[in-house]
């Protein structure tokens, strides 16, 4: 069952959080962190972003920011999208995206966000963002 987390998930999330570092090829990823990781998860989990869980089989999370461009703008970012690899061929990933969807929909029309934000890796899957309403506005690249 997918699920809004809590405080009492913070080490499953950690423990997800490191499962995602060790399938990474991300450089930024390859050391342990548990002190960023909670101080993240601390804001998120207060109301600056949203953690949808599936518990022991993925997560999604989403943290809310000014944009760069106008500070008065409030955009969400996923900030990262994880299934166990045994979970892959099911749906969980499926139910945490249209979690994070609904979401980012509600915060938009109550006026909370500007707009949300999805981001797509090499590693995410094929989903066609454009049957959700999302539209490619560039690329990231990493060197």
């Amino acid at each position: 069952m997918i699920r809004q987390a809590t405080k009492h998930d913070k080490k499953q999330i950690i423990d997800l959080i490191r499962l995602i570092r060790d399938e990474s090829e991300i450089e930024e990823l390859q050391f342990e962190n548990e002190e960023q990781w909670n101080r993240l998860l601390d804001t998120m989990l207060a109301g600056a972003g949203i953690i949808y869980i599936e518990d022991g089989k993925g997560l999604i999370m989403g943290l809310i920011t000014p944009s760069v461009w106008c500070d008065k703008s409030l955009i969400l970012h996923e900030v990262m999208w994880f299934v166990k690899k045994e979970y892959r061929k099911s749906t969980i990933g499926y139910r945490l995206f249209d979690a994070y969807v609904k979401y980012g929909k509600k915060l938009k029309d109550e006026k909370r966000i500007k707009y949300f934000v999805m981001g797509k890796l090499p590693t995410s899957p094929n989903i066609k963002y454009e049957k959700y309403g999302f539209k490619k506005t560039d690329e990231s690249w990493i060197q």
